[in-house]
């Protein structure tokens, strides 16, 4: 008997979950064309929304670095730009086969200014790129630039490079007696920049306002700050010293340009 009511019992409340679930299906179906036809027998309209990104994109302030003018180049293919050249007792100066050479014998400093087919020959702000290659020098022997130098390089700043591997930057001036004085804004200094004697390095300097910036193959070594002269020339040297039978380079280009708007230094 208690077997027979459970089993009632369970059919009863099964009946009931199934007329639930019916009743959810249709009312779900009503909702459903409800929100289909709006109630109106009629597909409502749909309005699609399509979204558009619109994308913030930080706006960098721009600020536009001039393109650095070039002045005055030379591969020394030929001497169309008028460089000084000739022999005479002591130094040798040539232009030819992808090379000036400039020569020494006389333990004198040998200048070699920038030739009038430059476009200038007055330079403030610039930047200066000298390939070089020191053949025969000791550490007494240097080849370097002179820059911002007036018409006879009395008063000029001047950069060696020392055949020892080593550096230095210098103010020339002339004293009330017009002595020639050397003042020292860099000793004498060793990089392991510098390239040996025999091999090739690149000499870059950027010079603007009071502020000098030194590379040599592409490493800033030196950052020199002084206010004496604003303008002038540039011209290359050789110096030979006291010590050595000769001191000989060669130079396989030259190239000035405008100063950049930033000096980077080190």
């Amino acid at each position: 008997m208690a077997s027979n009511k459970n089993d009632a019992r369970r059919q009863h409340l099964l009946f009931i979950g199934v007329v639930c679930v019916m009743l959810m299906v249709v009312v779900g179906s009503v909702l459903f064309f409800v929100a289909l036809y709006g109630g109106s027998g009629s597909p409502s309209q749909v309005r699609r929304t399509t979204a558009t990104a619109t994308a913030t994109a930080a706006s960098p302030t721009a600020v536009l670095q001039p393109t650095p003018q070039v002045l005055c180049y030379d591969y020394f293919l030929d001497n169309q730009k008028g460089w000084a050249t000739g022999d005479a007792a002591g130094y040798v100066r040539a232009v030819a086969g992808g090379q000036l050479t400039l020569s020494v014998t006389n333990h004198k400093p040998l200048i070699e200014s920038m030739p009038t087919g430059c476009m200038t020959r007055d330079f403030s702000d610039f930047s200066l790129t000298l390939t070089l290659t020191m053949l025969q020098a000791d550490r007494h022997d240097s080849v370097g630039l002179y820059v911002r130098g007036d018409s006879n390089l009395d008063h000029d700043y001047r950069i060696d490079i020392f055949g020892d591997g080593s550096y230095c930057v210098s103010k020339e001036w002339l004293d009330e007696s017009n002595n020639q004085i050397r003042t020292m804004l860099v000793v004498p200094t060793y990089t392991e920049a510098l390239q040996p004697v025999g091999k090739e390095n690149t000499i870059t300097v950027m010079m603007k306002g009071s502020t000098m910036v030194l590379l040599i193959n592409g490493k800033v070594v030196k950052e020199v700050t002084d206010t004496d002269y604003t303008h002038g020339q540039a011209a290359l040297f050789i110096d030979h010293g006291g010590t050595s039978q000769v001191v000989t380079a060669t130079f396989s280009s030259i190239a000035i340009a405008t100063a950049p708007d930033t000096l980077q230094g080190g």
